[in-house]
């Protein structure tokens, strides 16, 4: 009777500690939907009021800023440098009545990363007052916010946005003498720290799923809690793998690295990053035009 008694006890206190610890995930997962700068139906709406931007006006403003910036050795630059430029392009490409619509949701997301950072600085230790500089791609992450294009092409893009960077060294590099050949990166490749940040990017502005950010604390007692995660961490559990058999795999044959278009495809998609909810859409729907 009593081998019967402390088996029903252990079954109902794993019951109770199951039950707090999904709790805890589901409250997690309210406060980030709640506090998200913007929900997806506004990401959806601001995409379809932008048909017109398009891949190739998107192409004619990335080479617009390598020639303006990038050549020059800049990698960052304040809101309304960058959008001078992109408004400049769109009007050259399309006339006077061409601009983002919308702009007020991607101003959001951008205004907010700017608090957070000079949040950051306050706190700092010797702070001393700096500019609004944002790299180069965060403000190209959210300027994809406005991107009219099939999922493929967008993760193209923000690749490409990641390799931006290496063609500045690149140039720098080749400018140097005596400088072996076997020494240079892959430029075709983007690095783990490159892949990391724009993971992070995406975070920043909204295009990550609030479920694939929740990551485990190292608190299991009495139950398991859960805290959002950052652009590191997620990148590295959907390279590597997490969770054991019970988990999920890793989608990356190499859990460090330098990170291949293919690689980066498979990471967005993966159920620990979930880029525009991408993990839940099944691989036939892999090049369609839309997140749903």
């Amino acid at each position: 009777g009593k081998i019967f008694l402390s088996s029903i006890g252990l079954v109902l206190l794993f019951l109770l500690r199951s039950t707090k610890s999904n709790n805890s995930r589901v409250a997690l997962r309210e406060e980030m939907e709640n506090a998200a700068l913007l929900d997806p139906l506004e990401i959806e709406d601001l995409r379809c009021a932008n048909s017109d931007f398009t891949m190739e006006v998107w192409n004619t403003i990335v080479e617009e800023i390598k020639n303006e910036f990038v050549a020059r050795g800049i990698s960052s630059m304040t809101y309304p440098q960058f959008l001078s430029l992109v408004m400049r392009v769109m009007k050259d490409v399309k006339g006077e009545g061409f601009t983002v619509q919308m702009g007020h949701l991607m101003d959001r997301v951008v205004i907010a990363e700017l608090e957070r950072r000079r949040e950051g600085n306050d706190n700092a230790a010797g702070h001393q007052e700096g500019s609004d500089d944002l790299p180069l791609s965060f403000l190209l992450a959210s300027l994809s916010l406005a991107l009219n294009s099939s999922v493929a092409d967008r993760i193209r893009v923000l690749y490409d946005s990641m390799l931006i960077g290496n063609e500045m060294n690149s140039s720098s590099s080749s400018s140097s003498e005596g400088q072996e050949e076997s020494t240079n990166t892959n430029n075709n490749d983007a690095s783990k720290e490159q892949v990391e940040e724009m993971i992070q990017n995406l975070q920043s502005t909204c295009q990550l799923v609030p479920d694939a950010q929740i990551v485990e604390t190292n608190s299991k007692v009495p139950y398991q809690t859960f805290r959002v995660g950052t652009g590191s961490e997620l990148a590295q559990r959907a390279r590597e793998g997490y969770g054991g058999k019970k988990g999920s795999q890793g989608v990356t044959r190499d859990g460090d690295g330098p990170v291949t278009l293919e690689d980066f495809h498979a990471i967005l998609k993966s159920r620990t990053v979930c880029a525009w909810g991408e993990c839940y859409i099944k691989k036939s729907s892999r090049t369609s035009t839309s997140d749903r």
